[in-house]
């Protein structure tokens, strides 16, 4: 565990309220950015990234606005007993925990109080993910970008043929982040790239991947076609299927065929 800025800071705990019922979850359904409102123009962002490894997950504690940035990182570790990650803060004082809600928000049990002022009480966090979109339907560059932290950590943020995408495998979706600017007029940030069939384990090189990608072309609709691959070392991922091919001047699908659309490799800008 490690601090990201030397802050004093002290964990005191809170009791959940009466109505703020917790549910059993899979470590899959904590992954993303959680936030809520810090007052004083402030807000609290806890990011989870569970592909950190199969064994720890990555929390990370952060406030922002206001002109003031201030951030923590620690390990923790799923509890399939207690349904949610367990962890201590930066300097190993107390152990905190997060549950998720009826409600679909999560319950951190501990409040920070740092110099970067005093934060509510309150300690449930809502989430605003992009991914399960169709292939149609795009999101405001401004929105794309805040909610496509909703992976954290290099290893869920990949390179494709120079543009930045979002994978995740346990909605088994891979959704553009940052198209390059040669594409950027056609495709948007928050386009569905492709959709499996069902959810991988990235850490699984046998592992076979199968499902929809879909090709564009400005002013034309995207067109699906299927792909199938295998995600090697957690850090690359190769599909491959025949490409539709369009008309010349329209959006008609002439055929299929084995062309530059017919690979799509994905590598990780995680180490």
């Amino acid at each position: 565990m490690k601090p990201l800025v030397a802050a004093s800071m002290a964990l005191v705990f809170v009791t959940a309220s009466a109505n703020a019922v917790s549910t059993a979850a899979s470590r899959e359904e904590f992954r993303g950015r959680w936030s809520r409102d810090c007052g004083g123009g402030r807000t609290c962002h806890l990011d989870i990234d569970d592909t950190k490894s199969p064994q720890t997950i990555q929390i990370t504690f952060s406030i922002e606005g206001s002109g003031e940035s201030c951030s923590w990182d620690v390990d923790a570790v799923y509890d399939k007993g207690f349904g949610g990650p367990v962890a201590q803060d930066p300097y190993g004082n107390y152990s905190f925990y997060l549950t998720l809600q009826s409600d679909g928000r999560l319950y951190s049990s501990g409040t920070m109080l740092s110099n970067c002022g005093p934060q509510p009480l309150d300690q449930h966090f809502a989430s605003n993910p992009i991914f399960g979109g169709s292939a149609k339907d795009t999101m405001s560059s401004s929105d794309a970008e805040d909610d496509a932290q909703a992976v954290i950590g290099d290893r869920g943020v990949f390179d494709h043929n120079g543009s930045v995408v979002v994978i995740d495998p346990n909605a088994g979706t891979i959704v553009y982040r940052g198209p390059k600017k040669s594409i950027s007029g056609t495709v948007k940030s928050g386009a569905l790239l492709f959709k499996a069939a069902t959810s991988w384990d990235p850490y699984d090189n046998n592992a076979v991947i199968k499902g929809t990608a879909y090709v564009f072309k400005r002013g034309c609709d995207p067109v699906p076609y299927q792909v199938s691959g295998h995600q090697k070392g957690w850090h690359t991922l190769i599909l491959t299927g025949a490409a539709p091919i369009r008309q010349k001047d329209g959006c008609k699908v002439v055929g299929y065929k084995i062309n530059g659309n017919s690979v799509l490799k994905f590598v990780s800008w995680g180490d």
